[in-house]
């Protein structure tokens, strides 16, 4: 699609992400796959966590079968020596020693040369820590510098600027505009390893892992929910002029694009919200996102669904609610451990209520019964809140492990194991940094490759999946098993993630130790 169509679509209200896919992001399975998926495959299971990269979990990660991952080694097992010096500041000279975050205790003493480190000996897998790295989306594509990755360090951090005023007075300086909105941090070159994170380095052992697997669009979670609910972002078309960002001169924080399509985080205005109003009041009107998402498709199929967040029932007394409705409304939300609206891509939609009340919403308590009980959807989406979510700043690795441990073993334990397929992925990567260029599918991603596992009794022990894929990828597989329309022309082209599956073996026994 040429951009003046892509920009015609959009003011008909059209899909924000319709720009039509590169050629390499259009795979298929095998056909033995497609029919093993839908004679022997009963339920499908997306775990989000949220904010960690690719090489910031994997980047040392080492096949026992001796499968190549794309990862940070060289053929010695070491840093490969081609990433010292990459990182440089907004002038382009490189860092001689990594600039670090004054207010963590981990990096008093320390002194790192410009080169991707080993992070736990600063910030342990279990520690929760003070640090959030920017990933804003215009941020995101200059971190990303036209696939040089070179700038993640420079503009982790923001820093507070007047750069839209100084930009309405002809002060189109980039370079200063990037040094004034940003503040160097080089905790985003860190990486764990699997001492660190052993249970996540076990799955990729047993199952299957993706080393090209990237958030479907560049920026932070809202967006890449949205994404996962419908292949694209939400819309404002009358969004003011001071709330919409630019990469040129750089605005690099706010939260749609010049478009009215939404590119940062902000809170929805339906059900358990945020009590911040400044955010309700610019958020994307629900009218105005009456296309198809995920859930309408499993609906009007007779597909059973559910999203299943932890601490749901705490927060669904207020999820037939408005932020902004007589009396008691729905802006409670003042923290993550409760739950995180933004995180929750289908109260975007004018079909929210209807699917609260359809019992579409459920709690991550629910799951486990549902798994003990034989009563497992069809298709299962599940989240958890700050305490698990591994969030930076409000989880950690390590009880992001837990979390998805404890799931993955109830299902094992349940009658569901073998009729089951789990994606284990990422909303985004945080603003942490990966070595490897995202592809240009489209105006809006993708951004950093993330993590992402399949686990099956069908998996091919130890399989790593090299083919492009994103979350439009998880898309394609719902739809794939389900018989279900595309959602827009990304989840069309999108592989569908089953070159690891083998349906001609017996179904294994579960491996989570």
């Amino acid at each position: 699609m040429e951009r003046r169509e892509f920009l015609k679509t959009l003011a008909l209200g059209g899909a924000a992400l319709a720009a039509a896919p590169l050629a390499r992001h259009a795979w298929a399975a095998a056909p033995g796959n497609r029919r093993g998926l839908k004679d022997k495959i009963e339920h499908i299971i997306v775990l989000f966590q949220e904010n960690r990269s690719f090489d910031h979990y994997f980047g040392t990660y080492r096949n026992p079968r001796g499968a190549a991952v794309d990862n940070l080694l060289d053929a010695t097992g070491q840093v490969h020596a081609r990433f010292r010096d990459l990182q440089v500041n907004p002038a382009g000279m490189p860092y001689g020693y990594l600039p670090l975050p004054d207010n963590l205790p981990g990096f008093d003493t320390a002194l790192l040369p410009n080169l991707p480190f080993h992070i736990a000996p600063y910030i342990p897998a279990d520690a929760r820590v003070p640090w959030d790295p920017q990933h804003a989306h215009f941020r995101m594509l200059k971190q990303m510098h036209h696939g040089r990755m070179d700038l993640f360090v420079a503009l982790a951090l923001a820093r507070h600027s007047k750069a839209s005023e100084q930009i309405r007075l002809g002060d189109t300086d980039a370079v200063r505009l990037e040094f004034e909105q940003s503040r160097p941090s080089g905790a985003v070159l860190g990486h764990y390893t699997r001492a660190d994170i052993p249970f996540y380095h076990q799955l990729a052992d047993d199952y299957v892992l993706f080393d090209h697997f990237f958030q479907a669009f560049a920026g932070g979670s809202t967006a890449n929910a949205l994404c996962l609910a419908a292949a694209r972002s939400a819309l404002w078309r009358q969004a003011p002029a001071n709330l919409r960002g630019q990469l040129d001169p750089p605005l690099f924080d706010l939260p749609y694009d010049r478009h009215g399509v939404l590119i940062n985080d902000l809170s929805p205005v339906q059900g358990p919200t945020s009590t911040s109003l400044r955010q309700l009041k610019i958020a994307p009107p629900p009218d105005e996102q009456r296309y198809a998402n995920i859930g309408d498709r499993l609906n009007a199929a007779g597909v059973g669904w559910a999203w299943y967040n932890e601490h749901w029932d705490a927060v669904k007394p207020w999820a037939l609610k408005s932020a902004f409705g007589p009396g008691d409304g729905s802006a409670i939300l003042d923290s993550s451990y409760d739950y995180t609206a933004h995180h929750n891509p289908f109260q975007y939609y004018p079909s929210w209520y209807d699917n609260v009340r359809a019992g579409h919403m459920r709690d991550s308590n629910d799951l486990f019964a549902d798994l003990r009980d034989g009563r497992l959807p069809a298709v299962s989406f599940v989240k958890a809140t700050g305490a698990h979510d591994e969030h930076p700043a409000d989880s950690t690795p390590r009880w992001g492990e837990q979390w998805t441990g404890a799931i993955l073993r109830a299902l094992a334990a349940s009658p569901a194991w073998s009729k089951t397929l789990v994606v284990l992925t990422y909303d985004e990567g945080g603003g942490m940094w990966d070595h490897v260029a995202p592809p240009r599918v489209d105006d809006y991603g993708c951004g950093t490759r993330i993590p992402a596992l399949l686990v099956s009794a069908y998996a091919r022990p130890g399989h790593v999946d090299h083919r492009m894929a994103d979350s439009a990828s998880i898309l394609k597989l719902i739809e794939t098993r389900f018989g279900l329309a595309p959602l827009t022309p990304r989840d069309a082209g999108a592989y569908d993630l089953l070159d690891g599956l083998d349906f001609e073996r017996t179904p294994r026994a579960a491996r989570f130790g």
